[in-house]
């Protein structure tokens, strides 16, 4: 069945549970995949994020605390498309019961300027955060790699052994988080969907002990992995730098990437790598990086992995083009289905 755009004055809205059922990791790494190559070559254009602060950061926090809400625009010129995503944080929502992160993606036809669809951008932002890291991983990480360490258990942690599990020849997959229960149901999960043995191990040194690939997902603010637990051959892949990673991972071991210098570099010299990144300003620098996997790596300008026993590293936070790229695609595959809700907004 296939659903074609209404009217001019209407948009498609596609909800969670729909993008979940639309958005299998293997589309998904595909988007990635050329989203990358796209941003390489120049067709994409994307900004950093316009931040708004809602509450003073520095100053006393009110009852709920402080809050951010973000825009983060890219054009995607092979698509003919535009989007941007709105992300709110507000850390303090869970005592509210409401959500601490949420995000919507709107979605806009470049020909004629006319939104085209509504997305959730949570689980757009999940399923493409899993894609990013196993982009950098098909270039960095041993390509027989079957071992994967997952440290946090949550959304994430799920997309990115979903996603992996499409390129490598995954035989284990070990898990940690520092709730054992969301751990065992990550595992029970997992193991069925992708038919391989997920066990719980009680650490994160004895979880990464052995790993080919090492995922870290969670929300800590401060490292949890240590560079001295990772072993030699090992491709850890930080997906929110080096807030929960120890940063003696860039200098220590052979190969620094990211994915993307435009986005990147910012939490390496910029204000934000002390309010994110978790380090001092001027701990890292550009000349400890070894590479950009959409501008030198992908295209072949460097090398990605050269030897087993490398230890590799890619850190990458994500950038607006792989949103609004992978956004697109939901409301295409939701037109294919019939799926979503058309709304008149005008």
């Amino acid at each position: 069945m296939t659903s074609e755009r209404r009217g001019p004055g209407e948009i498609l809205v596609v909800s969670r549970t729909e993008v979940d059922s639309l958005l299998s990791p293997a589309r998904c790494l595909e988007r990635c995949l050329e989203t990358f190559r796209w941003v390489g070559e120049g067709e994409v254009e994307q900004t950093n994020p316009v931040n708004l602060y809602i509450h003073d950061r520095l100053g006393p926090e009110p009852p709920f605390g402080h809050g951010v809400v973000q825009a983060f625009p890219a054009l995607i010129r092979p698509l003919d498309r535009a989007a941007v995503k709105w992300l709110s944080s507000f850390r303090m929502n869970p005592k509210r019961d409401l959500p601490a992160i949420s995000a919507l993606d709107l979605v806009t036809d470049t020909d004629t300027g006319m939104p085209l669809a509504l997305v959730d951008g949570t689980s757009v932002t999940n399923a493409r955060t899993g894609g990013h890291s196993t982009v950098g991983a098909m270039y960095l990480a041993r390509p027989e790699s079957a071992r994967l360490a997952i440290i946090g258990c949550g959304h994430e942690g799920r997309t990115h052994a979903l996603t992996l599990n499409e390129v490598f020849p995954l035989e284990e997959v070990v898990a940690f988080d520092i709730y054992e229960e969301q751990a065992n149901r990550f595992a029970d999960e997992i193991g069925a969907r992708i038919g391989v043995p997920v066990v719980v191990a009680p650490d994160v040194e004895t979880a990464v002990a052995y790993a080919d690939i090492i995922c870290v997902v969670t929300t800590a603010p401060r490292p949890v992995l240590m560079e001295e637990w990772v072993p030699a051959g090992a491709h850890v892949c930080a997906a929110t730098g080096f807030r929960d990673v120890d940063p003696g991972c860039a200098t220590a071991f052979d190969k620094w990437a990211v994915g993307w210098y435009g986005r990147d570099l910012a939490w390496v010299e910029g204000e934000e790598v002390g309010r994110i990144g978790g380090l001092q300003p001027g701990a890292l620098s550009r000349s400890d990086i070894y590479g950009d996997i959409a501008a030198e790596i992908m295209p072949g300008h460097k090398p990605g992995r050269e030897a087993d026993q490398e230890r590799t590293i890619m850190t990458h936070m994500g950038m607006p083009a792989l949103d609004a790229a992978v956004a697109s695609l939901v409301y295409d595959l939701a037109l294919e289905a019939g799926a979503g809700t058309w709304i008149e907004v005008f």
